[in-house]
């Protein structure tokens, strides 16, 4: 069948165009991912068959792949036989750098063309590819191919140059799938960490949005009247600490973006007849993933053994009367009341507090804590 080229007016390319490339960004949350537009692009390119490949370089293997005009039984022959290592054109375009759509037949001089391939050829009955590299690392190239039989005929320069219409669509479209792949793969690996952790967890995003709250988080939340969780934002039912939350929480998740040299921070809810409830707020640091966001934690002392003074004192290098006093900081007490107990002036605790600043490089008394909790907590 020969190519109709009356098909292929500016009016009518420019519709079909469209539609490919909303099938091109549909295929970011289609469940198919690109498989439509592969449809449209062999059927608007009199093409019979058309791929979208990723290949990974060392070894010379095929990672992940849509296809269109092809048999899941040829599908899993070439995969399963790694035929990418005979096929000639895509392992040459698996080496280099992203540009515009090219034709087999331009390169031919560069391949080592073997009479076996010569045969392959014949055999499925092709004639040309127009391939693209779409995307490209220093261990995987995104390819995108395109075959026509012996009766389609060769691609021609005037359609490979309307296919480069299509280029920074395709490009943009598939860089952004790999960005949300990569983040929900990411986000299903911090879900799974944070899961495990023994304490009530939850994820801030950079917004100070709850986006994850582990198992332990939820069935506290229901047990608890002290916070709770209401329209995505952690809130705590005394005006005082909501107010310091929100204070530590903008706060921490400014250092978590590189914005702010704050670290994590600690409260204290009070509880009648009962030691308050220890809330830690820790930054996690801005990635390729995320803008940034915050851990918040939850220690219930009843079901928690605090540290100890004598394994603060042993971790951090403190005297007794230091690692003292950071025992009775980690229980929620106040200076003042630290003061009482000992028998001490404030101003000598206040000093004492100085020199344990010194030796732990901290600032704040709720990156101590939350230091001390976090290294020491059982």
């Amino acid at each position: 069948m020969s190519l109709d080229r009356t098909v292929l007016t500016p009016l009518t390319f420019s519709q079909q165009e469209t539609e490919m490339v909303h099938a091109l960004y549909a295929g970011l949350t289609d469940r198919e991912g690109f498989h439509r537009f592969l449809d449209l692009l062999l059927t608007t390119n009199n093409a019979c068959a058309a791929e979208l490949v990723v290949v990974r370089k060392q070894p010379l293997q095929i990672d992940h792949l849509w296809y269109a005009g092809l048999s899941d039984e040829f599908i899993d022959w070439y995969i399963q036989n790694n035929m990418i290592k005979q096929d000639l054109v895509s392992r040459y375009a698996t080496f280099q750098p992203p540009s515009v759509f090219h034709s087999a037949l331009s390169i031919l001089d560069e391949l080592d063309v073997t009479e076996d391939y010569k045969r392959w050829q014949k055999d499925q009955n092709m004639i040309d590819s127009a391939w693209l590299v779409v995307h490209c690392t220093d261990t995987h190239t995104t390819l995108l191919t395109m075959q026509r039989t012996v009766e389609q005929g060769s691609f021609q320069s005037l359609e490979l140059a309307r296919l480069n219409h299509l280029v920074p669509f395709i490009r943009q479209a598939i860089l952004l799938y790999q960005q949300i792949d990569y983040r929900a793969i990411a986000k299903k690996t911090l879900v799974s960490v944070v899961n495990a952790i023994p304490q009530a967890t939850l994820v801030l995003n950079e917004q100070a949005v709850v986006i994850h709250a582990n198992p332990l988080a939820e069935k506290f939340l229901l047990e608890a009247s002290l916070l709770s969780i209401r329209n995505e934002r952690l809130m705590f039912q005394q005006r005082d600490i909501q107010q310091a939350y929100l204070r530590s929480a903008v706060q921490v998740i400014r250092a978590s973006m590189g914005q702010d040299e704050y670290d994590s921070d600690t409260l204290f809810l009070q509880r009648e007849g009962r030691p308050p409830l220890i809330v830690l707020i820790r930054p996690m640091e801005s990635t390729d993933l995320s803008q940034g966001g915050a851990l918040v934690t939850i220690v219930e002392p009843a079901k928690r053994k605090l540290p100890a003074a004598a394994t603060i004192g042993q971790y951090f290098s403190l005297s007794p009367a230091e690692a003292d006093l950071c025992e009775d900081l980690v229980a929620g007490m106040s200076l003042k009341d630290i003061s009482i107990k000992s028998g001490k002036t404030e101003a000598t605790v206040r000093s004492y507090l100085k020199n344990v600043f010194i030796k732990t490089n901290h600032i704040r008394q709720g990156a101590l804590i939350s230091s001390i909790l976090c290294a020491l907590l059982h």
